[in-house]
Order: C-alpha cells, then structure tokens, then sequence
C-alpha cells in the first residue's frame, strides 16, 4: 500500500513539474517574441533614420558651393560674392557632409548590432521550438 502511495505521489509530481516547465518554456518563448518585436521595430525605425540621413548628405553634397544670387533684372549685373562669405558656407557645407557621414556609420553600426540581437533571438527560438518538439 506504501509503494502505491508513494508511487502515486512520485507521478503526481513528476506530471506538475513537466506542467511547470512547459509552462515555463511557454512564457520564455513569449518573451522572445516579445524582444525579437521590439528589435524588429527599432531595426526598421534606424533603418529610415539612415536613409533619411543619406538623402540629406546626398542632397547636401549634389548642391552647388557657390551658390551666387542673380539680378533681379537683366540690366543689373552680378554682385561679386565675398570671398570669406564663400569659404565659410562651403566649410560649413563641408563640416554638414562630414556629421551626416558620422551619423551614417553610427547608424549603420546600430543597425548591425540589432541584426546580430535578432538573429541571437531567433537561435533562442529555434531550440526551445526543436527541445518541444522532441518531447
């Protein structure tokens, strides 16, 4: 009578703790879900942030250094521009090239270290998935 009792006490246990780890492994498995979401959507959100930013260095850097003002007439001549007015805006039109560049690779890091956090989330996934299916 003692063996059947402690044997069924020994199922009984053995039947919630094989509950408790699948519930376990359920709730880690959505907290993966949950990460690779988040990673997904901060990938996406640096993704435009870099193409936004290598829109406004090719715009900026297509963009004619001396851009001198016409007359408004046709009998007016050209002024004749400063030339430290010149070397100033094309200095500051070089220092904007430079941050976007910057800004792209800083970006573009970001955006590789998300990739290599996916797809470490995406092994995570995979063996939980393999270790229930081979229960």
């Amino acid at each position: 009578m003692k063996t059947i009792l402690v044997f069924l006490v020994l199922t009984f246990t053995t039947a919630v703790l094989a509950d408790a780890e699948k519930s376990a492994e359920q709730a880690q498995l959505k907290q993966l879900e949950t990460a690779l979401e988040r990673v997904h959507q901060e990938s996406q959100s640096v993704y435009q942030q870099f193409l936004m930013v290598q829109e406004l260095r090719r715009n900026d850097a297509s963009e004619p250094s001396m851009n001198v003002p016409l007359p408004s007439t046709p009998g007016q001549s050209i002024p004749i521009p400063n030339y430290n007015d010149l070397m100033q805006r094309q200095q500051a039109k070089q220092a904007r090239v430079n941050q976007y560049s910057a800004d792209l690779d800083r970006l573009y890091a970001r955006y590789q270290e998300l990739e290599n956090e996916k797809q470490q989330i995406l092994e995570q996934m995979d063996l939980l998935k393999n270790k229930k299916a081979d229960e």
